[in-house]
């Protein structure tokens, strides 16, 4: 790849180091990562790109430390992650919204445990005020069942960024939302992003949304056994402008290089897969057709 860049050279923020992650037991364990790296640095936006099935969300969850490492380890600015907390927020592609409570108390409920000596008029005012930034006021007092999916989307953005984290860790968040919906929420996290500068890891699939919004893109490369390679820098102007983000010549060179990396480790992986013979075992199929009387007297000579 002709785009190669080192990881940064400052103390990581946010790490993993030889980090793998296996299941079953340890003489048959198959690790979904396997001695993977990486290093995040302070209001740094990075996108991890790759496809279904190759462990993204499985490093999302390491890094929110719902999930510990099999070997390696975690770290935020120099400590361990051995369990959640507020410092790292999470917005996964489910709006995972409690269906009986508005959108005023579904963030209340976050708020509350993370910022429990809150005075009630306090309370209301934050929670208000994360309403407002994601522009769903009007729906204040709606429900889940009330809202559109892109709405919901956004009471789930509102939540996260409620608790006010260091961290901001997207699993494909927009990924269900209509091209519309996608681009207008594309905004608002690069807006919230641009003025409060929180460090963002954003998992996708989609090139475009990677480089509009990302400082560098990561590929992950194919499960099992999967490994983050080398960056490429996304060294585009901010604010980026997607009307006029296509035209720019960084942008077409960016997008080639990603997507012909992308599409020549899938033909790879699929020419791995096409060279094993797998022998399958020479087995009749079981007559479940009914037995006639003539063939049950017959049998029972």
């Amino acid at each position: 790849m002709s785009t190669i860049t080192p990881f940064p050279t400052s103390a990581p923020f946010l790490a993993l180091n030889d980090v793998s992650v296996g299941f079953g037991p340890e003489n048959k364990r198959v690790n979904v990562l396997e001695n993977t790296n990486l290093e995040v640095k302070e209001n740094e936006f990075v996108a991890i790109i790759g496809f279904s099935g190759s462990g993204k969300s499985t490093l999302v969850s390491l890094l929110a430390g719902l999930q510990r490492p099999t070997t390696g380890t975690v770290t935020m600015a120099g400590e361990i992650v051995t369990r959640p907390g507020p410092r790292r927020g999470v917005m996964f592609q489910s709006y995972s919204l409690l269906p009986w409570l508005s959108v005023y108390r579904n963030i209340e409920l976050a708020v509350k445990q993370v910022f429990p000596k809150k005075s009630k008029v306090e309370l209301r005012e934050h929670i208000e005020h994360y309403i407002e930034m994601v522009h769903l006021t009007p729906a204040r007092d709606k429900k889940p069942h009330e809202l559109s999916g892109g709405m919901r989307q956004r009471v789930s953005l509102a939540r996260t960024l409620s608790m006010q984290p260091e961290v901001l860790l997207l699993d494909e968040p927009l990924s269900a939302l209509d091209a519309l919906n996608r681009a207008v929420l594309q905004d608002e996290i690069l807006q919230i992003w641009e003025q409060q500068k929180k460090t963002v890891v954003i998992i996708t699939n989609d090139v475009d949304e990677a480089i509009l919004m990302a400082d560098r893109i990561i590929p992950l490369t194919m499960g099992p056994r999967a490994n983050l390679d080398t960056a490429f820098p996304v060294g585009l102007e901010r604010p980026r402008d997607r009307r006029t983000l296509t035209e720019n010549p960084e942008y077409k060179f960016l997008k080639t290089e990603i997507t012909s990396y992308l599409v020549g480790m899938n033909r790879t992986a699929n020419e791995s897969r096409d060279s094993r013979i797998v022998t399958m075992p020479e087995v009749s199929p079981r007559d479940f057709n009914p037995v006639s009387k003539n063939d049950r007297s017959v049998r029972s000579r």
